[in-house]
């Protein structure tokens, strides 16, 4: 070997550093650096990536780069040189632009502890505080002059008042003179209202008097149905649709006779009407 392998390894040794850390340190594959120290120029790549390999590792070694640079060409016969060391340089520690103030910091931490400190003792001892309780009311004995007490309780004569005569008036005299003084009024007799006579039952129609219509529709009509006086059903009937009613007399009324259909009492009755488009008929 010519030395510069020997260079690069003394150069990493003195650095403190392996070929892994150097990788990560520099982003260059490891095997490129290894083909440096032992001097493979042949597992390099071609051109000025070569190059720039050298210039990055002996930069990372705090090795000339030039001088580097000029050492591997000619060794692969493009030239003449050698190394030169370079010291290393310590960066410049440079203070940020914003720094924070710490006596303002530890003030405001103070004034803080202090403000809840006040704010918590406040408070508890508004809790803490006993409210003041109303004191027992003490009967303080008084001088009482008990003959005037006395006195005033004794009940004292009262002189009777002369009841004036009554003077004569023209006043009708009243049913009760004359009457003795053990004679009780008798209460005037309360005359009972006749009691009111009540309107006799309406007869209940038998069972044969009544009559079961079903009312069916052929096709789409309008259907009026009185049972006993009373509407029970007023309105359209869709075809196939039914009604049945219950009644002494029953009377159906229709604008389109001929397809209303009549069951009385279980028994067919026929349509309401053959020919006419408005009928009415009354069962019984």
């Amino acid at each position: 070997m010519s030395g510069f392998g020997d260079a690069l390894r003394h150069a990493r040794a003195n650095k403190g550093v392996t070929l892994t850390e150097a990788e990560r340190a520099i982003r260059i594959p490891r095997k490129y650096l290894r083909a440096l120290e032992d001097e493979d120029f042949t597992a390099l790549p071609e051109g000025v990536y070569s190059r720039g390999i050298v210039r990055n590792y002996a930069q990372y070694l705090n090795l000339d780069p030039d001088d580097a640079i000029a050492y591997f060409d000619e060794l692969r016969g493009q030239g003449s040189g050698g190394f030169k060391v370079v010291p290393a340089v310590r960066p410049l520690e440079v203070p940020s632009h914003w720094a924070p103030n710490f006596a303002l910091i530890a003030f405001m931490v103070v004034i803080s502890a202090v403000l809840f400190a006040w704010l918590y003792s406040a408070f508890f001892a508004a809790r803490e505080t006993p409210l003041p309780t109303p004191s027992p009311a003490v009967a303080t004995p008084t001088n009482v002059n008990m003959t005037a007490a006395i006195l005033s309780l004794t009940p004292t004569a009262v002189p009777p008042t002369a009841t004036p005569a009554p003077s004569p008036t023209n006043q009708p005299p009243t049913q009760t003179q004359g009457l003795p003084p053990t004679v009780a009024r008798q209460p005037a007799p309360v005359q009972q209202a006749p009691a009111q006579q009540k309107p006799p039952p309406s007869p209940t129609p038998s069972p044969a008097d009544t009559h079961t219509v079903q009312v069916k529709a052929l096709d789409n009509t309008n259907v009026t149905v009185t049972v006993d006086g009373t509407v029970q059903y007023q309105g359209d009937l869709a075809a196939g649709q039914a009604v049945t009613f219950t009644g002494v007399s029953i009377d159906i009324q229709s604008d389109n006779a001929t397809a209303v259909y009549l069951l009385v009492d279980g028994q067919d009755h026929g349509p309401l009407s053959e020919d006419a488009d408005s009928a009415e008929i009354t069962i019984p």
